[in-house]
């Protein structure tokens, strides 16, 4: 798929099989670990392992994929290839015969292929009896597994190897091959994770494109998938995807321009039939007018009501000359209008504008005066038929407040360690509320709740267990949005993590229980230093509990932050109201942290985050 979207874009047909195995942006995106997409290499495992690895050879991709397996994670393999490969450790090699096998691999058993070699090479034992050596191995058939031993130890012993480093070395053997894993298999993984991988660093749009096309089938709307996941990612990319649009967009996501089409068939309720007709149907007649064009040229069979609202709330007609909910308000009149035109084709009539229709469209296709949709409406009806939220988010007017008084988003705290004490912040979600069986000692309360708490970045499951949902129930509602305290929980042996929540706090009360202090910034160049007279009247007119630290920017680039420790100073609106009218907006931070005329509750450990991130100065 990406290369025939390579071929329509550049006119360019390249050939994976031709591309250079040692091309260093390749190996550049691999060493970040950013390798959403990329085959077998997908899972937060593998890219932090690939961030340790730092792969600069084809090689260590081979080895990376037969080394991110339980056994080898759990015997420490891993972690003495890297150590080795990077220069930190000296790899120990028993026999010459050892080195010649393993040096590809830092000293590690990594392949089936070298345990057949050492136990050829080594031990005497012919290539054929070696891979039945392993397989006797791997199904613990004991006397194989003793003839083989005792074949072994000799033949080692003939070429020089101790008695008891030779029974040593054939114990080694034993525990790999419970997990041992084929080079030829692992090389076949690697050339198709470095292909993708080429892709993605040298057709990054293309790749996209192309990836996002894969993830429609099966879409889950319920809840965050694939597709959605690698939008967030051409965001990251800075690829800019297009919204739907009729007379755009084709079934699957396409390139034009190096910014990505919406894919039509990618949206809930119209699915790749449907897609196929509208683009088969524009190529042949020409762009829809309007959504009365539209019915009257698609068949109702093929994209009936519930496809054609889904069109409408993804924004598909936006471009037709009315907003959402006029299009909305015309759906019925269209349908019948296309019901109309249908009956009439089949009657093998002439529709009455068929042939010479003014620009404007038929009379009928006029729209009702109604207001749009609010921004609320607008982005919940996105986010049902899309996924995901596109021209916006609700979080996006509270980001900078929700940032300053939260320790990570949801994606960095699914990647901590289990029993994390957190901070996030967001919006509530798919709200289920169940009952454990039996109260805790000492309580009465059996109800709970679990839902998604969804931020800027992702969705994390939560769950408040019955005595603090108690105290917090009334908060527990869809599209509440708030900062919880919680801990991270993940299961032995498992990346997936929910959050167990143990305090929800309304967005509009952080502010005032966790605002540590402000900083003002003064820019010489802007303002002038002679304002400092003036800001410094208006401070000392508001003594209070909360931290002052003022950002000086003078005019040679220089930033000095000033730690105000004989001021301190009462956050109220209107001490920042008059900041504001001195200097202008977006001259005061809030620093985000336990403030001292409230109670921390024992919570201030992670409201650091503002601090850490807006008040440092890039020189002093």
């Amino acid at each position: 798929k990406s290369v025939d979207l390579i071929e329509q874009s550049t006119g360019e047909r390249v050939d994976p099989y031709a591309f250079p195995l040692d091309d260093q942006p390749t190996f550049d995106l691999l060493c970040r670990g950013e390798t959403k997409g990329i085959f077998q290499l997908e899972s937060g495992g593998i890219r932090d392992l690939l961030q340790r690895m730092k792969p600069d050879h084809f090689r260590d991709i081979i080895a990376t994929n037969a080394l991110y397996r339980p056994g080898p994670l759990e015997g420490g393999m891993v972690t003495e290839y890297i150590e080795v490969k990077h220069g930190r450790k000296q790899a120990e090699y028993a026999h010459p015969v050892m080195k010649e096998v393993l040096e590809e691999t830092h000293g590690v058993m990594v392949y089936q292929e070298q345990v057949m070699r050492i136990l050829n090479g080594l031990g005497g034992i012919e290539l054929s009896e070696a891979y039945t050596c392993i397989k006797a191995i791997s199904k613990k058939k004991l006397p194989m597994i003793a003839r083989s031993r005792e074949q072994f130890i000799q033949g080692a012993v003939a070429k020089g190897l101790k008695e008891r480093d030779a029974s040593e070395l054939f114990g080694m053997i034993e525990k790999f091959a419970g997990y041992g894993f084929n080079k030829s298999h692992s090389t076949a993984y690697a050339l198709i994770a470095y292909m993708t991988a080429y892709l993605k660093a040298h057709y990054p749009v293309e790749f996209m494109a192309a990836l996002l096309s894969g993830d429609i089938p099966g879409r889950n709307f319920k809840k965050k998938d694939s597709l959605v996941e690698h939008l967030e990612d051409c965001r990251r990319m800075n690829i800019t995807v297009v919204p739907p649009d009729v007379n755009q967009c084709e079934g699957d996501f396409t390139v034009r321009d190096q910014k990505i089409l919406f894919g039509l068939a990618a949206i809930k309720g119209f699915g790749p039939t449907a897609a196929a007709a509208v683009v088969a149907d524009r190529t042949q007649r020409g762009p829809y007018r309007d959504l009365f064009d539209f019915c009257q040229r698609i068949d109702p069979s093929v994209a009936n009501r519930g496809a054609i609202e889904s069109l409408i709330k993804a924004g598909a007609f936006d471009s037709c000359g009315a907003h959402r909910a006029a299009w909305m308000g015309v759906v019925d009149r269209a349908l019948q209008s296309g019901a109309s035109a249908l009956s009439d084709r089949r009657a093998g009539q002439k529709g009455l504008f068929e042939d010479d229709e003014p620009e404007d469209g038929p009379e009928h296709a006029s729209v009702p005066n109604v207001p749009p949709w609010d921004d609320r409406l607008r982005l919940a009806s996105e986010k049902e038929v899309l996924g995901f939220y596109l021209s916006s988010h609700p979080l996006a007017e509270h980001e900078e407040a929700l940032s300053t008084y939260t320790t990570h988003n949801t994606v960095e705290a699914a990647a901590l360690p289990g029993r994390t004490e957190v901070f996030l912040g967001g919006m509530i979600a798919s709200i289920k509320f169940s009952h454990v069986k039996q109260a805790r000692q000492g309580s009465t309360h059996t109800k709970y709740a679990m839902f998604d708490l969804e931020d800027m970045t992702g969705i994390m499951r939560s769950i408040i267990w019955p005595e603090d949902f108690a105290r917090f129930a009334h908060l527990v509602e869809a599209d509440k949005i708030l900062v919880v305290r919680g801990t991270v929980d993940k299961r032995p042996g498992s990346e997936e993590a929910n959050l167990i929540i143990n305090e929800l706090i309304p967005l509009e009360e952080v502010a005032q229980r966790f605002t540590k202090g402000m900083i003002v910034r003064l820019d010489e160049q802007e303002q002038g230093l002679q304002r400092l007279d003036q800001l410094h009247e208006i401070l000392r007119g508001y003594p209070g509990k909360c931290e002052l630290q003022l950002m000086l920017c003078l005019e040679d680039k220089t930033r000095v932050l000033c730690h105000c420790d004989g001021m301190r100073v009462e956050l109220s609106a209107e001490l920042r109201q008059r900041v504001g009218d001195l200097l202008g907006p977006g001259h005061i931070k809030l620093i985000g942290g336990p403030s001292p005329s409230a109670p921390s509750n024992g919570n201030g450990n992670g409201y650091n985050r503002g601090q850490q991130n807006r008040g440092a100065p890039a020189r002093r």
